[in-house]
């Protein structure tokens, strides 16, 4: 069995690089022929991850969320994808928050070593890929925005110092949702697409499937109110985009005026060509998205889920331990 390990040496705190002897002699150990490379700078792992597929059974990274939207995006389009192993060493790993998949390298290495392999969603948002968020308007630009020193100090805090300086005041803009027999016309001052349970280390969509082939929007509608003060109306915008993250997507589904939700395979999101997009973390594009949910894409080793909390669909596929079969059963 064939494995390509790879690992970005400054995601985190360098904790990748401290442990590289440790996480190599492991992998060695279950999978037998490990090739081991280290990423220098961005977009390498995708270059990496679409080189992978045809010549290895099992590509494990070690980074964070953008590095697992990296090495998705180098998997999406191509055939004989490897099963994906990930070690989070990144700053917040909402990825890893979503499937259960322990935050220290250690109990990280010990899943890919005995876990066993699932398939799970990506969505396809234009011609990139985003696996559990793409995002726009106010509080979305602190994470790829945050200096990558500031982070490696403070680690997660670093958004909380970017959102003080930068993200306190933010403007509302047009947006026209297009879904299934439903069109929405609204002024929002945040849209949030989830294909994941946790978004900034916080559960906003707690409950939420990674492999039922639909994703959960929340759009934060506001619209300036007549002769109101501009510091109260950004307080306002602020507040109400906090809530999304404090109370979640299934309690927001309850306050249809200021917050519209849906739940769907394909929809199209239509805003201003300046409007930002960020996906897994990192700046996307600007402009209009069409997104679509791609089903059970990648297969990604994990912990077996709990089943009263399972992140996954009842009816999912039935995983082999990576010993027997890296190979899902659809």
């Amino acid at each position: 069995m064939k494995c390509l390990y790879v690992y970005n040496p400054v995601s985190g705190k360098g904790q990748a690089e401290k442990k590289r002897h440790y996480i190599v002699k492991k992998l060695r150990a279950r999978f037998g022929n490990v090739d081991v490379r280290a990423t220098r700078e961005a977009g390498e792992l995708k270059r990496l991850a679409a080189d992978a597929c045809g010549k290895y059974d099992v590509l494990v990274f070690a980074g964070g969320d953008g590095s697992f939207n990296e090495a998705v995006s180098g998997l999406a389009e191509r055939e004989n994808r490897p099963v994906l192993g990930y070690i989070p060493t990144g700053t917040v790993n909402d990825i890893a928050r979503s499937t259960g998949i322990a935050r220290n390298i250690r109990g990280a290495v010990k899943n890919i070593v005995s876990g066993w392999a699932y398939p799970l969603d990506v969505m396809k948002v234009n011609d990139g890929y985003a696996m559990y968020v793409a995002c726009s308007g106010g509080l979305t630009g602190c994470s790829y925005k945050a200096e990558q020193s500031v982070k490696k100090k403070i680690g997660k805090f670093a958004y909380a110092v970017e959102v003080l300086k930068h993200e306190l005041v933010f403007e509302d803009y047009p947006v026209t949702f297009i879904g299934d027999e439903v069109t929405v016309d609204t002024h929002a001052v945040m849209v949030l697409i989830m294909n994941g349970r946790s978004v900034a280390s916080m559960p906003v969509n707690a409950g939420g499937l990674l492999d039922d082939g639909e994703a959960e929007i929340v759009i934060v509608c506001q619209n300036p109110r007549r002769k109101e003060p501009k510091v109260h109306r950004h307080f306002r915008y602020f507040f109400s985009a906090i809530r999304v993250f404090v109370r979640g997507f299934r309690r927001l589904r309850k306050s249809k005026r200021v917050y519209y939700t849906y739940k769907g395979k394909s929809f199209s999101v239509k805003v201003s060509p300046d409007v930002a997009w960020n996906l897994d973390g990192e700046l996307g594009q600007n402009g209009d998205i069409s997104v679509r949910v791609l089903r059970r894409h990648v297969r990604l080793i994990m912990p077996t889920p709990k089943k009263k909390r399972s992140c996954l669909s009842a009816d999912a596929a039935i995983a082999e331990k990576p010993d027997v079969s890296l190979t899902c059963a659809e």
